[in-house]
């Protein structure tokens, strides 16, 4: 299998697809990458977030985001009073670090949920709701940058998140950012050290960097400048220094591979498209349909 196609649609017309074809890397990892999508694909899992389409059309503006986390926190504590706030500001990173802890707190690590008596005599919405509240806060957060970052991020919530990444596959990582690549996202529960970096958090419970992988993955539409990166990479080794007590009581040294940040390139973009004409194309579309490999 050479390529991934990415099919968006529109959700009042599923007829109406535009599809993103990606050329796949040739790296040791891929083929470990694409033996979780078929896993997912043989399953019939479905995918968890068809919504996830971030900053490419109007869709999830600052007061439907502020809304939509309000109407969640309300529908989770109908059947379990876990949150005691509301989200009054999307950019009260306070309030969104607690709204956080209380999910991380709740959900556990990875698959924790599934042994956690809270999630007992629960409808499926109990637990997809409070996961699309993490994703929500998420988006929040990429609100308080000078600039939005434009991605589509596809999940399957219901894969089993048991496969770790090796010391070879670390070697894999890069924290650029380019146009039109597919790359792995972050699958754990909790904060890894890219977040810790970049905000003063006093709510969360773990530091929890790229230790998981699944089929979940992410198509970037933005490109970070080489200073841009290197600004973000001496945060990270700053936060890591800074920090190197409380990642030994965690169990990390401060040159352990585990706390290796970014991401691994698992394909490039084919199209004859320019990154604006690619932008305006998908702005017309608000779903994700399906993602394939071919």
């Amino acid at each position: 299998m050479k390529y991934a196609v990415l099919r968006l649609s529109k959700k009042t017309n599923h007829s109406e697809t535009f599809d993103l074809k990606f050329k796949l890397e040739n790296n040791s990892f891929v083929s470990k990458w694409i033996n979780c999508i078929l896993e997912a694909q043989q399953k019939q899992y479905p995918i968890s977030e068809p919504w996830a389409i971030y900053h490419l059309n109007d869709e999830h503006n600052e007061e439907n985001l502020k809304n939509k986390i309000n109407e969640l926190i309300n529908s989770v504590n109908q059947h379990e009073e876990l949150f005691d706030v509301i989200l009054k500001d999307i950019n009260d990173q306070d309030t969104l670090n607690k709204i956080h802890s209380i999910f991380e707190a709740t959900h556990g690590k990875l698959d924790e949920w599934k042994t956690n008596k809270i999630f007992e005599n629960k409808p499926d919405s109990f637990r997809k709701d409070l996961s699309t509240i993490n994703q929500l806060v998420h988006f929040c957060e990429s609100y308080q940058t000078n600039k939005v970052y434009p991605k589509i991020r596809i999940v399957w919530l219901d894969l089993p998140k048991t496969k770790t990444f090796t010391n070879e596959d670390y070697k894999l990582f890069t924290n650029k950012r380019e146009f039109g690549t597919l790359t792995t996202i972050y699958t754990d529960v909790g904060k890894r050290i890219e977040e810790l970096a970049e905000e003063e958090d006093n709510h969360h419970h773990d530091i929890v960097p790229n230790l998981h992988y699944s089929a979940d993955c992410r198509v970037t539409l933005y490109t970070l400048t080489n200073e841009e990166v290197k600004l973000k990479e001496e945060k990270y080794k700053k936060y890591i220094e800074g920090n190197k007590d409380r990642l030994l009581k965690n169990g990390y040294t401060i040159d352990d591979s585990r706390l290796t940040t970014g991401h691994i390139i698992l394909g490039k973009i084919e199209s004859d498209l320019t990154e604006d004409d690619l932008l305006g194309k998908i702005k017309n579309y608000n779903n994700i349909q399906s993602f394939y490999l071919i």
